[in-house]
């Protein structure tokens, strides 16, 4: 039997105190960039219970407290490191976070999962000294964690403050940073998608905003799927954002978020379709025309009843393969 994650945890949290404790240039960011792998299995992993516990010799809970000793270790790092270290960490929980929604372990409680993450006061702390003291590169760096720690930072309120009060700064780094965090926040709590939700409205609507920083804003609204009155509401703003954008980077950007925000509800993906076949029929440019010919065919994959609602001879302009829009995680 292949040992689990659990019975492996205390040889890696042995690696990684080794590691970052080396004066070896790169040894660190190396040790820490090697743990995350590591991080993604476990978080796709079940929970040890006593049988395969006793298998690896192991006493109830002793996973959770390595797990817990190496999170708080990588959160001690990040507030001493430098921006190497502080780096590599950011990439580590986003690579956990890329992989933790796979379909086949919606089952398994994430290793983030708050109810896991028993010392996440702790870790929030270390991190948001590093907000508090650092430039602005490290500010955007610490935001980026919150967003990652979504599931146990989303209902802390100095946290929140934060990444609200940092989508007004006039750092553009700290400003996407802050939206990547606030897409996270939106997945799982609606009062703070409901304030984000109108604070994206005036910034997208903004002429002194800059065209990247709306595009990054304008991506955020694929992320409003805590609830179904959430998602809706999320949906008829972006909806009017795009009946008023003349900007064609803009609008393409919106037409994804919209189609991806439509698919997880049959009645919205129904209306998105037929707003969709309105660009394919009307006089725009032809990358736009393109752009909404994929999004219909992304719907139509994801939710395969539409099909009664469209023309079954629909095709894809100049012969394209079908293509999903970018992932924007």
């Amino acid at each position: 039997m292949e040992p689990t994650c659990a019975a492996c945890a205390m040889e890696w949290s042995i690696q990684l105190e080794k590691g970052l404790r080396s004066s070896k240039p790169g040894v660190p960011v190396k040790t820490i960039l090697k743990l995350g792998p590591h991080l993604q299995l476990w978080s796709r992993e079940f929970e040890s219970g006593i049988d395969s516990n006793a298998i690896f010799g192991l006493v109830p809970g002793e996973d959770r407290l390595f797990a817990n000793a190496i999170l708080l270790r990588l959160a001690d790092a990040f507030r001493g490191g430098d921006k190497e270290i502080r780096l590599s960490i950011v990439r580590v929980f986003l690579f956990e976070r890329k992989h933790r929604d796979n379909g086949k372990h919606k089952q398994c409680k994430g290793l983030l999962s708050k109810a896991r993450v028993a010392n996440h006061l702790e870790m929030l702390k270390r991190v948001k000294s590093v907000f508090q003291n650092g430039d602005s590169e490290c500010k955007a760096l610490a935001l980026v964690l919150f967003g990652c720690w979504a599931d146990f930072a989303n209902d802390n309120a100095q946290i929140r403050y934060l990444i609200l009060s940092s989508l007004v700064s006039t750092h553009d780094c700290e400003v996407i940073a802050s939206l990547f965090a606030a897409g996270c926040f939106c997945e799982i709590s609606d009062d703070f998608a409901c304030i984000t939700l109108e604070m994206l409205f005036n910034m997208v609507n903004t002429p002194a905003v800059s065209l990247p920083i709306k595009l990054a804003a304008v991506r955020v609204f694929a992320k409003f799927k805590c609830s179904d009155s959430v998602a809706s509401k999320a949906y008829k703003v972006c909806l009017q954002l795009i009946l008023n954008s003349s900007n064609e980077d803009l609008l393409v950007a919106m037409l994804f978020s919209l189609s991806k925000l439509a698919s997880v509800s049959t009645v919205l993906a129904s209306n998105e379709v037929d707003f969709l076949l309105s660009f394919v029929k009307r006089e725009v440019a032809s990358h736009v025309q393109e752009t909404a010919s994929k999004c219909i065919h992304y719907l139509l994959k994801n939710n395969p009843a539409l099909k009664l609602y469209c023309n079954a001879s629909f095709e894809l302009p100049d012969g394209q393969t079908l293509q999903h829009p970018p992932s924007e995680d």
